[in-house]
């Protein structure tokens, strides 16, 4: 009975088990080089470790994050942003980063007389996996 018990739990252990994960969280402040106004935006992707992603942050960026890791706790990823807010996307640049998961950095790209303040900020999640596909 103990061995019919042990492997029941083995298998339902296999059963719920997720794939660790990337939390990125994304805000983006843009402001026209002669004015006070200030656009924010933000947006949380959960990715994994060795992928890439895009999505759209509150309709007016387009963001695809590559994700590779590296030694240890540290992933890089290359950012690429893009400006939809006039309907077609215009590349505004592309940044790669090396962090440390847990850690945040941010940086600034300036096009058509506006400057974009990225920040990024990573976190390990769990990724759901479908025991079905394996």
């Amino acid at each position: 009975m103990r061995y019919v018990l042990a492997f029941t739990l083995l298998i339902m252990s296999h059963v719920v088990m997720a794939e660790q994960g990337l939390v990125v969280e994304i805000s983006i402040e843009e402001s026209a080089k002669h004015s006070l106004d200030v656009t924010a935006s933000m947006s949380k992707i959960l990715m994994g470790l060795n992928e890439t992603v895009s999505v759209d942050v509150e309709g007016d960026y387009g963001v695809t994050i590559v994700s590779k890791q590296l030694q240890g706790k540290r992933v890089n990823l290359l950012v690429s942003l893009h400006d939809q807010s006039n309907g077609a996307p215009q590349l505004i640049g592309d940044k790669t980063l090396k962090l440390t998961v847990g850690r945040s950095s941010h940086y600034k790209l300036t096009s058509n007389d506006h400057v974009y303040r990225v920040n990024v900020d990573t976190r390990y999640g769990e990724l759901e996996t479908d025991n079905a596909e394996k």
